[in-house]
Formats: C-alpha cells, structure tokens, sequence
C-alpha cells in the first residue's frame, strides 16, 4: 500500500547524469513509496538496453551537432530527447508497482489540462491516433521504474534525421514515416508549456493517491555508498562499451518483426556450430535476450539442437516469444 509521494526535479540536462539519478533513486525508495523524478536530456538519443546502436541511430550527424547517444536500462525502442521533451520516472518498491495506475497520473494532469489522451497497446499515450509518449519499464533487484516520455514541442526534423526508425515498425502501424505518426501536444494545444505540465503531474500524483507529495531531499535520502554508485553508474552510461556493446563477426543475420517487437538475429556459425549469438530487440523485458546469448554458444546449428536449446529457456516475457525466436532462428538454419 502506499504511504509516501516523494518528488525531486533534476536540473541537469545530461542523460548520463539524469539516467544514473534515476537508478540511485529506483534503488532506494522505501516499501510503500513511489518517487516521482521528472527530468530532461539536451540533443540525445537514447536507445534501449537491447537495441543495436549502430542500426538505431544516425551517429555522425548526432555527434556532428553536438548531441548524445546513450543506452538506458529499460527495455522498448529508441527515441529523441531535447528541451521540448519532459521524461517523467516512477521509482518505487516491486510489489508497490502498479503500471495502469501510475499511466493513470500521466493522463490525469493531461486532463487537468484539458488534453484528453488515451493509453494505446503496451506503452504508447497517443491523441487521435498519434503518439506523443513512449514507456519502458525496468526492474533491479526489490525495485521497480516505469518511465516514460512526454512530446511538447520536440524537434521533429532532427528526430527524424538523427533516429534510424524500422521500415517494419512503420508498415505495422499502418503509416509510411514517423512524422505522420507523432505528434507534439503543442500542436494541438499551443498555450502548454513544461512548467505548467510539471505542476499537472506533481498535482494529479498526489490525487491520485490522495497523499501530498514530499521534496526528495537528496542529502538526507542518499548515502556517501548511493553517491558513489551514482557516480559509478554516470561513468557507466556515458562509456562507449556500455553504449555500444559488444560486437561479433557474425556470417548469418534475419531481422523479423512479432506482435510483440521486433528482433535482428545475428549469428556467427563455424565448423556447424553457433560460436556467438547477438539478439537485437525493441521487446519491453530487457533480461530475457541475456538468457537465449547464453544459452546457444556451443551447440551444433541442427534444427534438433536449437530445439534443445529452447527449451532449457524459461517462458518469454512476452506470449509467444520464445516461439517466434526459434522459429527465426530455424529458419536461418534451413539456408
């Protein structure tokens, strides 16, 4: 049940630093205590933890203006954050989270706003079909963030130039580009300013757990040991093997999309049998991947053992996607 609202509003406008924010604070909020953390990136992509960088994002334009490439710990796709986003993060304890009820407070004080938006498929709020904010959730250890993004007045030509968006992701929305498939809310409600939708959100928070929100109080809550792991994980989202992780040479690759995301397999196969796997996914679970690149290194690339090998896997994340992976994989074997 929950007894305590804690708010806290990061004034940096680096994604390393606001990332490695909200993980100390996903970290320490107490049992029956929610953390409201709302914060901006300057000029950034940011893709998901399984996501392959090089295949997500237009790099050199985007280092060439000055802007940021980082990977989050959530799972989901990559988006564009500048100053005419807000991000809005919900830390709280696992067994305190509740995805449905925290969405809800993001379309309360979009309501108290009059903007009436509606929740479509996993983790997209959209107006009229259109999507102006993104989810993505992660869990580490006792704790639990539901994240999300909120479209204000994003530039959207230097989304569409620095964000490799999948051609098959577009065909499965039925729309020919990102751009027809986005919008800003202050398209649609020009008068909307950050400020004004930071106070909706602290405000329709508290109503909706009929509790006042308290100021996270950095230097009473966070100890000299969440300091340093704070600094430790900055120094983790702004490296280059974090950001771009680990390559393989690999002589075999199949790109599929799923009702549930889309994956890119890429395999490196030698003397019939799999030396390496890289599975590149937008699916919402981060940690499942992890499991199928174990799992699969050393066995002979045989329909029976692939087989085999999917079966000593627990159940996917999401229905039916340990199916559809080897089912993808099968296919790539019977070349």
């Amino acid at each position: 049940m929950i007894s305590k609202l804690s708010v806290i509003e990061s004034r940096s406008l680096s994604a390393p630093e606001n990332l490695a924010a909200e993980a100390a604070l996903t970290s320490c909020a107490a049992p029956g205590e929610i953390i409201l953390f709302l914060w901006q990136n300057e000029k950034t992509v940011v893709i998901g933890k399984n996501q392959n960088a090089w295949k997500e994002c237009r790099l050199q334009p985007l280092l060439e203006d000055g802007g940021t490439l980082v990977r989050r710990l959530s799972g989901g796709g990559a988006v564009f954050h500048d100053r005419g986003n807000l991000n809005v993060s919900f830390c709280v304890s696992r067994p305190d989270e509740d995805i449905p009820r925290q969405t809800q407070v993001m379309l309360n004080a979009l309501r108290s706003l009059g903007i009436r938006a509606s929740a479509s498929g996993r983790n997209d709020l959209e107006i009229d079909g259109r999507k102006f904010s993104g989810h993505a959730y992660y869990r580490q250890g006792a704790a639990s963030c539901h994240h999300a993004t909120l479209m204000l007045k994003v530039d959207r030509d230097a989304l569409e130039k620095y964000l490799c968006v999948s051609p098959l992701k577009l065909r499965s929305r039925g729309v020919d580009s990102v751009h027809s498939r986005i919008v800003n809310l202050a398209e649609r409600f020009p008068s909307l300013t950050i400020p004004s939708l930071r106070e909706a959100l602290k405000n329709a928070f508290g109503e909706e757990y009929a509790l006042t929100p308290e100021p996270f109080i950095r230097e009473d809550r966070l100890t000299s040991a969440d300091l340093d792991n704070m600094k430790a994980l900055q120094e983790r989202f702004s490296s280059w093997e974090w950001t771009f992780g680990r390559r393989i040479p690999f002589d075999l690759e199949e790109t599929a999309r799923f009702s549930w995301g889309e994956a890119d397999i890429q395999l490196s196969v030698e003397s019939g049998r799999i030396r390496a796997i890289r599975c590149y996914t937008d699916a919402m679970d981060p940690l499942w991947t992890e499991e199928l690149e174990k799992a699969l290194p050393g066995i002979r690339f045989v329909p029976d053992d692939i087989r085999k090998a999917f079966s000593s896997l627990p159940e996917g994340p999401e229905p039916g996607m340990r199916e559809d992976l080897e089912e993808l994989i099968l296919k790539i074997s019977e070349r």
